[in-house]
């Protein structure tokens, strides 16, 4: 009778998994790196410069100035962060 019983053949996929054996993420080469680095500057200049420009119109400095770095310091971070969630 236990000739009947089918026999588990090592990896068959039926194993539990070993802690931390999921899929392999991608590592992020040098030029990942350098377009995130390179687009936060760029948000967070063109926000200054926008507000920076607002202001010198309106005359309102530089109310408009700290509004445009917060609002590219706050693009930058979220760019950064939407790049990044692929490598963790």
């Amino acid at each position: 009778m236990a000739e009947d019983r089918p026999t588990r053949d090592a990896g068959d996929g039926t194993e539990p998994e070993e802690p931390g054996s999921g899929p392999v993420k991608p590592t992020p080469r040098l030029g990942d790196l350098f377009w995130v680095g390179t687009a936060c500057a760029i948000a967070i200049v063109a926000g200054g410069g926008i507000g920076y420009a607002i202001d010198d119109a309106a005359g309102t400095l530089p109310w408009f100035t700290l509004a445009g770095l917060a609002f590219g310091v706050l693009s930058a971070v979220l760019l950064a962060v939407n790049q990044f969630r692929k490598y963790v």
